[in-house]
């Protein structure tokens, strides 16, 4: 009885995993998705994100494809910059493979900083890790 229960939970793990990746696959297989790579900047070389935007709905998606864990009081920062300005598009982290983000209606750029925990109203420029243009 142990062993089948064990057998059951490990199921529904899997289970669930397929899950959010089959949810994953649909989402940024979306006609309406535009891909955006994030490349490194300055001096932070190696790292690499890849945001989804759909067009119409204006969802925002994130893969931290090779960002390095945060430290324990720092989040990473999604940003959309919209006519050279900052906005916030929502912190992440421990979100497995897609991460969803806040909904942008128009953006040129995005990026990724490091920040505080919870966030932070600006940038800060010596801590952006990838950034890509639309």
């Amino acid at each position: 009885l142990t062993d089948r229960n064990s057998l059951q939970a490990n199921n529904d793990v899997f289970r669930t995993k397929l899950n959010d990746f089959e949810e994953a696959m649909r989402i940024i297989q979306n006609p309406d998705m535009q891909v955006v790579k994030l490349d490194a900047t300055g001096n932070k070389k190696g790292n690499l994100a890849t945001v989804y935007w759909n067009t119409k709905t204006k969802d925002v998606y994130i893969i931290p494809t090779k960002l390095a864990p945060a430290p324990a009081d720092r989040q990473y920062q999604l940003w959309a910059i919209v006519d050279g300005k900052p906005v916030d598009a929502g912190v992440f982290g421990g979100c497995n493979g897609l991460c969803k983000m806040k909904n942008i209606p128009r953006a040129q750029a995005f990026a990724v900083t490091l920040e505080k925990e919870g966030g932070s109203q600006a940038p800060t420029l010596t801590d952006m890790f990838v950034l890509g243009n639309v």
